[in-house]
């Protein structure tokens, strides 16, 4: 019995035999994980539609889940930049446009996820992501990323946003950019510049963070605000009430497909990072029960009101270049993560909007994969027709 539970709950295994002395390195590990998780998830909540403070709440009780159920000892789960997209694919054709509503779809599409992987696992059928096409993927993401983009541009510039669909919104943005406030764009500019750049320079500084500190800062100093550059404004402070989110009856049918596609998507995702870092480490880890603790973190985020989340491979990267060796990291990112919803969301309410956008632009542009279209071309043309036709479809 004592083995089958330490199978089916790992910590139950790993945390008796944790090595004391592995602790400094795991709690640096998990300040730095922190550090590139706060401008991330406010970022991604961006992304997936909802208010920023929906990306913290999705933190902390998902990595508390996965340190419980999963079986890597590296694995840091989150928000990603690919889930939160087609999240806010999902909600934008099933809520309506009331904010409780998308917030509420957001987070049951979450709980759908964290299901559907669950069932996946227990039912061993892991083995379907390997047949996700990746053309159609590579084309579905590098037209949702275009979408981003296109739509964060009037942001950066200090633009009023103009409404209409993608090729309409690009074209109105063309025709104000006479209307774009300077100091906006530099601001914006700025960051952008800082964000890209910085991570050619050192891949180990938490470049979104000292971008995110430095702006309200300077917003500040500078009272940005009264030179005409939009903030955030108020960003709830607490702990998120737990429950479970409610959605209107008619949208449980959407919700659960949506649930299933995210899934998919969380799932290829997360199993590519875990692989990655199981094969570096020397270890294995067990594609159900991995599956279980994904499915559990989901789950998790959506209780808490957040959104979906997925194995991270740049956090996971992160850890591991700091020391990490267990989830002790991700039980101490947590735990950071919930000081920061309690005691520091005011700082972020000075942050320039351009600022935001500029960290979703930096979090998403290397999910333009020109590189594989170039690949698709010279491999097999069938690839790349199959790209191209996703891209023209999410456009």
């Amino acid at each position: 019995r004592w083995h089958a539970a330490a199978q089916a709950v790992p910590i139950v295994q790993w945390l008796p035999r944790y090595d004391r002395s592995r602790v400094r390195g795991d709690v640096l590990a998990g300040a730095i994980v922190a550090a590139l998780m706060v401008p991330q998830s406010l970022g991604y909540a961006r992304i997936a539609g909802v208010p920023v403070q929906i990306g913290l709440y999705a933190v902390p009780l998902a990595l508390l889940a996965y340190a419980a159920l999963g079986s890597s000892p590296q694995l840091i789960v989150g928000p990603a930049s690919t889930v939160a997209i087609v999240s806010g694919s999902l909600v934008a054709d099933i809520a309506s446009d009331n904010p409780e509503d998308v917030v509420a779809v957001t987070s049951a599409l979450a709980i759908a996820t964290g299901i559907v992987l669950i069932a996946i696992g227990l039912l061993r059928i892991g083995w379907i992501a390997e047949f996700l096409s990746k053309p159609i993927v590579t084309g579905f993401v590098f037209g949702l990323t275009l979408t981003i983009v296109i739509g964060e541009l009037p942001t950066l510039l200090g633009i009023p946003k103009p409404p209409g669909d993608l090729i309409g919104v690009l074209f109105r943005t063309i025709e104000h950019l006479g209307d774009t406030d300077a100091t906006t764009a530099i601001v914006g500019g700025s960051a952008l510049a800082i964000l890209i750049g910085g991570r050619r320079l050192s891949a180990r500084v938490p470049w979104g963070l000292v971008t995110l500190v430095g702006a309200v800062i300077a917003s500040r100093l500078l009272d940005l605000e009264a030179e005409g550059v939009a903030t955030i404004g108020d960003v709830p402070g607490g702990l998120p009430p737990l429950g479970l989110p409610i959605i209107p009856r008619d949208d449980i049918g959407a919700v659960v497909v949506g649930g299933a596609t995210l899934a998919l998507v969380a799932m290829a995702e997360g199993l590519a990072a875990t692989r990655l870092f199981a094969t570096r480490g020397g270890y294995r880890v067990e594609t159900s029960y991995e599956l279980v603790g994904m499915g559990a973190a989901n789950i998790g985020a959506g209780f808490t009101g957040g959104l979906a989340v997925t194995g991270s491979l740049s956090k996971t990267a992160a850890a591991d270049n700091s020391g990490s060796s267990s989830q002790v990291t991700g039980l101490t990112a947590a735990g950071i993560m919930v000081l920061v919803l309690l005691a520091f969301t005011w700082f972020f309410e000075d942050l320039p909007q351009a600022v935001l956008s500029a960290i979703v632009v930096a979090a998403v542009w290397g999910l333009m994969d020109v590189a594989a279209l170039k690949r698709f071309r010279k491999v097999r043309r069938a690839d790349l027709v199959a790209a191209t036709v996703g891209i023209a479809g999410v456009v």
